[in-house]
Formats: structure tokens, sequence, C-alpha cells
């Protein structure tokens, strides 16, 4: 990626979130690297984790179940949300049970009465795009995110369902044109999928001072898997993905520390591709599926930019290991440390930009889902899945399950688009 100065990449970040309209659409603008800068905090690189997580009563509690996204979006918004208007970015993996499935999405931008943290979708079971608005999550800030990250707005991004009753998020904000980045954890109590009550356990799982590093590293878009012993696994990172070990009770760094280069117990594991000076360019969104029948992790990250609509140029690539935490590497033997990776998923059709992959068995059969930019709907984005299967021990994406088929108005989203990217380059840029 070309270099970018300071006022061009708040020029940029600017017009990226008019474009995609903040009012009715996600937080995270482009990629990390060309986000507005913003300011304040300072906090160590890591610390200790010396007890296991106890819910904080001046963190998030509630007595009565989560708001009901779709009382957020009709009777607290004001404008409300036209359902022709509705997304789903940063899906988390499919969470199925008592006939019902239910993904974890990132929050919207926090304004028009719109204060959620995290949302939640839901449908009844193996449906194909029945997709409903779920709940609103963590309205109440826990007190934590405003200690490691002060001024950060409340909406969180890219969250990880590890089951029905435990979630992973991302907190994000910028200083000093690098981000500073904390994983959150929530449990729930109550039925699912949408009538639940969601807390935030009072302290992150781990943080990173993106200053406090040469290249560009944040611990965002967190996900977990299971070794082929059972044992748990946390990937994450933006930049650099980075791994390490999961205490199955508390769901905290085996090690009891957040991450450092220093600490054997937290592998880095992949990069982005090489740019024409020899650095490495962004990478975000790991996921890593074991497939024991094949001996093999599969690591799958994103490359490119996300969340420019139809413009973005977000694709999956993948590469595999013997081991959890790697060495990964692509069909080429390139290692992904090294800028290997091999392409999964790119543009089909009209679906753009394919992010942040997930996987879930149904019948038997593996599903994986992602989100895309929907041409058809002037770059909304929303979640699609896939049927994945194996040849010659690598993963290949099959057929179309689903993605969006309510009504697409093609005319009206791009008229909106338009004026959104005059308004943004007369305001912001010119």
């Amino acid at each position: 990626m070309p270099h970018i100065s300071p006022l061009h990449r708040i020029c940029l970040g600017a017009c990226l979130l008019a474009l995609f309209d903040t009012r009715h659409t996600i937080v995270k603008t482009f990629d990390l690297k060309t986000a507005s800068k913003e300011t304040n905090l300072i906090k160590p690189n890591h610390r200790s984790v010396k007890s296991l997580p106890q819910t904080s009563n001046t963190s998030h509690r509630l007595q009565q179940v989560d708001t009901s996204l779709e009382q957020m979006y009709e009777n607290i918004m004001d404008p409300q949300i036209d359902t022709r208007d509705y997304t789903i970015h940063d899906p988390s993996r499919i969470i199925a049970t008592s006939g019902q499935q239910m993904i974890a999405v990132t929050g919207k931008a926090q304004e028009d009465g719109y204060d959620c943290g995290i949302e939640t979708w839901y449908r009844p079971s193996f449906s194909g795009d029945s997709w409903k608005p779920g709940q609103c999550l963590l309205r109440t800030k826990p007190q934590w995110v405003d200690e490691e990250i002060s001024g950060q707005d409340g909406a969180y991004w890219a969250p990880e369902l590890i089951s029905e009753h435990v979630l992973l998020y991302s907190v994000s904000k910028f200083d000093a044109d690098k981000p500073n980045t904390c994983i959150g954890l929530a449990t729930a109590t109550g039925t699912f999928p949408n009538q639940m009550i969601w807390t935030d356990v009072g302290e992150p799982l781990s943080c990173m001072i993106g200053g406090d590093y040469e290249e560009e590293r944040s611990i965002i878009d967190p996900s977990t898997f299971r070794s082929f012993d059972n044992e748990l696994y946390l990937v994450s990172g933006g930049g650099v993905i980075i791994g390490t070990q999961l205490n199955t009770e508390t769901y905290m760094p085996i090690s009891g520390d957040w991450y450092s280069e220093e600490n054997d117990a937290w592998k880095d594991i992949a990069r982005g591709p090489k740019d024409d000076v020899d650095d490495f360019d962004w990478v975000e969104a790991a996921y890593i599926l074991p497939n024991a029948e094949e001996g093999y992790y599969y690591l799958f990250v994103n490359w490119g930019a996300c969340c420019s609509g139809v413009k973005s140029t977000y694709e999956i690539r993948t590469g595999r290991s013997e081991n959890p935490l790697g060495p990964y590497v692509d069909k080429n033997g390139v290692d992904m440390m090294d800028g290997g990776g091999s392409l999964f998923l790119g543009n089909v059709d009209y679906m753009i930009g394919p992010g942040h992959l997930g996987e879930y068995v149904r019948d038997s059969e593996q599903i994986f889902s992602y989100h895309y930019y929907d041409r058809r709907r002037g770059g909304n984005s929303w979640i699609a899945e896939r049927r994945l299967v194996f040849k010659d021990g690598w993963p290949e994406a099959a057929e179309l399950v689903s993605s969006f088929s309510g009504e697409t108005n093609c005319l009206r989203s791009s008229l909106n688009s338009l004026l959104l990217s005059f308004s943004c380059f007369y305001f912001f840029c010119s």
C-alpha cells in the first residue's frame, strides 16, 4: 500500500465512513492502516492476569434481558433504520442450539440514539437467508474499556462466539496514527437466542499498544479453536496474526500474561503480502480450522481492505500447519510469516470483498460463513454461506448455500452512494 500522510489518512477515513453511511453501517473504516487518527491513552503493553475474571458490579450488568435490536432500530433510533438498509458485518461463527442459530456482529456508529456495542442476529436452524435482528449488547460500557483505551466510543468489532454463552469482542481506538486495541470477554444467561443477558467479565483478555511496535500491530478479530487434543486456542491480530493457548474455564491466556514479543506463550503466525519495498501489507480476520482427517490445522486470513462497499479489496487467503500455532505455509510452501497465503475466496458475481470466515457443520457437511459487500445493494454488507470441501489436502469453496435474498433496490442504493460521495468530497476532502 502506498504511503499516505496523516492528513490524507484523516480525509480518506472520513470519506469512506461517509460513503458507507455511518448512520446505518459499521464503525470500522477501510482497514487499520488507513483509519483516522484519534488521541489519548497510554498503558503498559502487557501485564499479568493474576486472578480469574470476576464479573464486576461496575461493569455491564443488567437485571433484564438485553434490548431487542429490532426495538433499537425502530423505536429508539431517530431516524429509524429501514429494513432495506439492514447490514451484517464481521459475523462470528454460527452457533446452533434448540432449533435456532445465532451470530454476533460488529456494532454500528454510536449516533442517532444507537448505542449497541455488539449486535446479535438469529434464524431458525439451516433456514437460508432468514436472519432477524436479535439483541443489542453492551449498551452500558465496561469500566475497563475507558481505563485501558480512554475515549473509545463504545462500538466494538468482530466478535467471536465461543459458545452460546461466551463471547469475545474487539475494542479499538487510534492514538498517534497507530491502534490501541483489546479483546473483551462477556458471558450470558437467559434463553437462547434473543432473550439473553450478556455481562462483561470486568477485565480484558489482552491489550496491545500499537505505538510500542515499529510495525503496525493490533489485537483484534479474535477467534478460537480446539486442537486435536482438545486444548483451547486463541488466534487474533491485525498487521501480524498472533495466537496463544487459553484456559478452558476462564478463557484467559493460560500463561497469565498479555501479548508481548518476548513471551514464548504467544506466537506470531502470519503477516500480509509483501509490498513493493519488501514490507508487509495489512492482514486481519484470522480463523483456524482443525481437520483431523487431513491431519492439518488450516489458517484463513484476510488480505486487502474492507469497509469500502463495492470498492473493497478483501479476499480470503489460507495456509496449513501440523501444529496449532504454526508455522503455517501456503500451497507453494511459503511461510505465512513471509507473505505466504493461497487464495481461497475472492469476488464472485455480486459478492465483493469476502471476509471474516467462520465454520460449522450441517447434516454432516461443513459450511463456512463470511460477510461480503453486495453489488446489488450498493455495497451494503451481509452474511453468506458456502459448502466447504477438501481436495488434495486443501480447502475449497464450493456451491453457495445462502446470501441476501431480500429487496435489492440498486438504483436507490446507487443514488445514495453518489450523494454521499459528493458530500464527503466537499466537506472532508476539499
